[in-house]
Order: C-alpha cells, then sequence, then structure tokens
C-alpha cells in the first residue's frame, strides 16, 4: 500500500481539505474530498442571485476579502502550484499588490495614509509604527504612550518561546499592553484597535502570545526581513473566480474525488482506528464513505459535534475543543454607482465601535465591473469586514447582533461615512449606493430567534493553545487539519489552516511510511541578530524573573 498510497478520505473542502488533498493527490493517494456548503470553505466567494441583467454575471459577494500578508508563505507555494492558462506562477499570478494603508479617523481628523509598498523599501520601527495607525500629531497619543507601546513590541519580540507559551499564553492582551488606567487614544488605537482589526477578538480575553505574534509577523515584513514579499496582497476578482475555482479544476485533473453537498454525520471507529465516515446527502440519503486514511479538516464547531458521534472514540483527547471559542468576523459589500478607490489598499476604521476594514475592489479586479456584473449601473464594490458584534453603534446604538439586516446595513454604511468624510470632503454619498448584501451565514437578524452564524471565526483566547489539537490523533488513521489545529501560524488564518493540513500530510505520509518527500512547513521569520536575548529571557523565565525589558507603563503608580 505504500507505494501506491492507498485511499484517503478528506472531509472537508475548505482551504485546509483542499490544501491536504493536493498534496495527497500530487504523491499518489486516491484522494476522495466531501463538502456539504461550498468549495473553498469561508474563503469561498458567491453572488446575491437574480442582480445579474442582460448578460452580466450577478454582483459578486464574499464571505469577508480576502487578503495574503507578506509573511504568508506556505499559502502562496500552494497557489504557484494550481495551474493557469498563460501564468507561469500559476494562480498566483492572480495576487495584486495592495500598496497603502489608510487609518480612517472620525471625521478625516488624524487620518493616516501610508505607503506599504515594495517599491518603498524597507521602513523604520517608527513607520511601522505609523503603518498601523499610531502617530502623535492629532490624534491625542501622546510621545509617552507610542514609546511605551514601541516597548510592548520589543518585549514581546525578545520573548523565548518559554515565556511566549508559558506566560504571555495565558497574559491578556489588555494586560499586556497595560490598558487599564491610560488614556483613552492609547487603549483605541494600541489596545482595542490592534485586536478588533486583526483578530475579531476582545483584547480583555485575546491571548499576547496570538496579537504579539502576528504584529511581529507583520513587522518583520514591512522591515524588510525575511522572505521578501508585498506587505499586503489582494486576488485580482472574486476569490472562488481567481482562485477557488481553478483550484477545483485542477484536483479533479489529478483524479481526486470530490463530493460536494454531503455532510459528515458520524465516524464509526473499531479497535480504536476509524473504519467509515457515515455521510448525509443534499436530500437526506445517508452513505458511508470507507478508506485507508481519514483527513478530518472540518471547522471547530463542526468537529465539536463529531464528539459525540464517533470522535471521541477515535480520541478522548479531543474533547478539549469544545474550550475552544469562536467570534464574528462578518463581510458585507457595498455596491456602488461610481468607482471609490478610496485608497490603493485597505482602511482600518480606528473610530469604529464594530471595528470596521474596508477595501474598494474593483481597482484590483482586470475586468470591467460595470460590463461584468449586475444590471450595468454598478461600477464597484465596497467589501467591508465587520468585527464587533457586540458593542453599540452610532446610528441605532444597538449592538449588530441586535439589529435587523437593513439596520446593520444602515449602521455600517454610517460608520464608513464617519472615517471616509470631512467637512466639504465627501468621498461617500448616499445617491452613489446601488445596493449593499450582507453574509447571508448570519442569521436570524430579522427574527424570530436569537442571530447566529454558522461560519464563525476561531479567536484564540487565553490558554487556548493546551486546547487546540495537533494533526496527530490517538487514531492511527486519523488527521486533523484547520486553522484549529496547532501550526506556525497561531492565528486563525488561510496560511495556518494551509499549514496545518501539510502537518496532517506529514504525519500520514510517516504513519503509512510513504516514500515521497514531506510537504514544506514554512516557519516565520526569526531574526538571528535576537537569538542571544530569547536566549537571556529563557533563563529568565525558568528563574522565575520577569523579562528584562517589561516594566510598567507610564500611567502607572510604581513601587
Amino acid at each position: 500500500m505504500a507505494a501506491r498510497g492507498g485511499r484517503v478520505a478528506v472531509l472537508g473542502g475548505g482551504v485546509a481539505g483542499l490544501t491536504a488533498a493536493t498534496e495527497l493527490a500530487e504523491r499518489g493517494f486516491e484522494v476522495t474530498v466531501v463538502e456539504p456548503t461550498g468549495w473553498g470553505g469561508k474563503a469561498r466567494s458567491a453572488s446575491v442571485p437574480g442582480t445579474g441583467t442582460g448578460g452580466r454575471l450577478d454582483l459578486p459577494s464574499e464571505h469577508g476579502f480576502r487578503f495574503f500578508p507578506g509573511f504568508y508563505r506556505s499559502l502562496p507555494d500552494t497557489l504557484r502550484r494550481i495551474p493557469l492558462a498563460g501564468q507561469p506562477d500559476g494562480v498566483a499570478g492572480n495576487l495584486r499588490e495592495a500598496s497603502h494603508m489608510l487609518s480612517a479617523r472620525s471625521g478625516r481628523v488624524g487620518e493616516r495614509l501610508t505607503d506599504v509598498s515594495l517599491a518603498a523599501g524597507a521602513r523604520s520601527p517608527l513607520e511601522f509604527l505609523r503603518a498601523i495607525g499610531l502617530g502623535t500629531d492629532g490624534t491625542g497619543l501622546t510621545s509617552e504612550e507610542l514609546l511605551y507601546y514601541a516597548n510592548r513590541l520589543l518585549v514581546y519580540i525578545t520573548s523565548s518561546e518559554e515565556r511566549r507559551l508559558g506566560q504571555w499564553e495565558h497574559t491578556p492582551w489588555w494586560d499586556f499592553s497595560r490598558a487599564e488606567g491610560s488614556s483613552e487614544e492609547y487603549r483605541k488605537a494600541c489596545v482595542v484597535g490592534t485586536t478588533r482589526t486583526v483578530v475579531a477578538a476582545r483584547a480583555e480575553v485575546c491571548s499576547t502570545h496570538t496579537v504579539g505574534g502576528f504584529l511581529e509577523a507583520f513587522c518583520y515584513g514591512f522591515l524588510g526581513r525575511g522572505e521578501v514579499q508585498p506587505a499586503d496582497r489582494v486576488l485580482n476578482g472574486p476569490t472562488s473566480t481567481a482562485w477557488i475555482d481553478p483550484w477545483v479544476r485542477h484536483l479533479a485533473s489529478l483524479g481526486v474525488r470530490l463530493e460536494l453537498g454531503r455532510r459528515v454525520e458520524r465516524l464509526t471507529v473499531s479497535g480504536g482506528a476509524v473504519t467509515g465516515a457515515v455521510l448525509r446527502g443534499p436530500h437526506g440519503e445517508r452513505e458511508e464513505l470507507t478508506a485507508d486514511w481519514y483527513v478530518c479538516a472540518l471547522p471547530v464547531d463542526r468537529l465539536g459535534a463529531l464528539l459525540e458521534r464517533g470522535l471521541a472514540a477515535a480520541d478522548p483527547e479531543l474533547k478539549s475543543v469544545t474550550e475552544l471559542r469562536t467570534d464574528w468576523m462578518v463581510g458585507i459589500q457595498f455596491y456602488l454607482r461610481e468607482p471609490v478607490p478610496v485608497v490603493h489598499g485597505h482602511v482600518i476604521f480606528l473610530d469604529s465601535p464594530w471595528a470596521l476594514t474596508s477595501i474598494s475592489q474593483a481597482q484590483f479586479w482586470d475586468h470591467d465591473f460595470r460590463a461584468t456584473y449586475g444590471d450595468g449601473t454598478v461600477a464597484d464594490c465596497l467589501s467591508v469586514d465587520v468585527s464587533a458584534w457586540d458593542t453599540p453603534g452610532i446610528l441605532y446604538g444597538k449592538p449588530a447582533r441586535e439589529c435587523t439586516r437593513a439596520e446593520v446595513a444602515a449602521e455600517v454604511w454610517a460608520q464608513l461615512c464617519d472615517g471616509l468624510n470631512g467637512p466639504g470632503r465627501p468621498r461617500l454619498r448616499q445617491e452613489l449606493l446601488h445596493s449593499w448584501h450582507l453574509d447571508p451565514a448570519v442569521r436570524g437578524l430579522d427574527g424570530p430567534g436569537p442571530a447566529v452564524n454558522d461560519e464563525a471565526l476561531l479567536i484564540n483566547t487565553t490558554g487556548s493553545w493546551a486546547a487546540r489539537p495537533s494533526a496527530v490523533t490517538a487514531a492511527p488513521n486519523l488527521f486533523l487539519a484547520g486553522d484549529h489545529v496547532r501550526c506556525p501560524v497561531n492565528l486563525a488564518t488561510m496560511e495556518g489552516a494551509n499549514q496545518a493540513a501539510r502537518l496532517a500530510v506529514n504525519a500520514l505520509l510517516e504513519a503509512a511510511r510513504h516514500p515521497a518527500a514531506p510537504a514544506a512547513v514554512h516557519q516565520l521569520h526569526q531574526p538571528p541578530e535576537l537569538h542571544r536575548l530569547k536566549q537571556v529571557d529563557a533563563e529568565l523565565y525558568h528563574q522565575g524573573r520577569p523579562h528584562l525589558l517589561d516594566g510598567p507603563a507610564p500611567w502607572e503608580p510604581r513601587a
């Protein structure tokens, strides 16, 4: 069986499942992938039914806009291996650099535009702080506060792995950044804004190990360290068109059996090994999928639902996934009658109570938006992510979870206008708005019951690393993949899902004694100049002493 590979059932067709299928099919395995909803999982795009006329396509929609930071290495490697006619680097050739980032402020007072392009070259640490929206010119943030925030970043990037996992993993970002007693501007820009726009989690509960790790990875790319790639990249069309559809076609060409519309109901287990996966089809029919090996690439909530349906029998330790938490980061698209590029990249709305981020998509797409989509009057799509669903808004004074869908759209539009429009300088006007579309994964906003999100996002709360499973399970033929699996990128991202799938494939190859080379799992950049500082910190940590540079904030009482 080792020489031929054997049969593999991949349960779940998101980024993790499709990555595992790619790596296994390339190594000669007979692969079947089952997916209940849509190829690509949370990364897929969709459309607004019935909006295309005159031969045009329906208006495109997304669960949330996709972006590919410079520190992504594993996922771009997969993109390069998905062939596309006329492009030597495959689907990776559909990536476009987003050259600027705008930190929008209410009434445009203190907004900051930052060039994050490769053309600008390596930047200084001060320029990095400005790039993430921090500065002392007109925002209310003092030089003392800015320096202390720089200290927080320096403490983290020079911390040893022992301290990161032993201390910072259990320390909320709120505590690490010393938010208590600080100014409102410091909390907004340095504490709350960082977590809400990056990981859709509250600073009071989100792990410093996660927030610090993301900022560290982004920082090194911005400073020109490691494998230099554009700091921010987006696709040149809807995600499924530019990436997922070519991927599925490539898998089919490799002989992968793709079964859409089938949900995993139960795992059958005998003697500690998985013997089958019971599937429910689109019309309620049941069938059992059998294979030699199983890769479970389901989202964390669906993984938890399988515990009492065979998964716990395969590995009782997997019950820890019930401790993992999810939150909402939901996409809404506003379709505009005229192009409104705003900036050639992403916008972070620092004063938005709903933690909005946005991008104007048409400027990056290779085709004419008006001629391709809708009724011929839509020229642009302003794609927005809403990350804070429990904070009262500025229009109705209600959290997003308590609003109707129409109220969510009106509230988000009002917050966009607050950040992008200034006195006599409007970027958004009501007459530009053609229509909007909110992710249908959010249900119940219009009643009768509480709102639910079918595709919530894993958040890394304090101590959650221990609850996250590894790719290897107690069952000898079952492996796990997904953004909840431990991997070098400690954040629920497409890169994390891709890396976790590679780890699952490598574990399967080892168990099968397969001669193929393992899949590459790319590590995050670690500057050699900091190695000695981390060694010193490891010694201090083992002695029970604080980090050498860790000290109280200027606003805290001193002993």
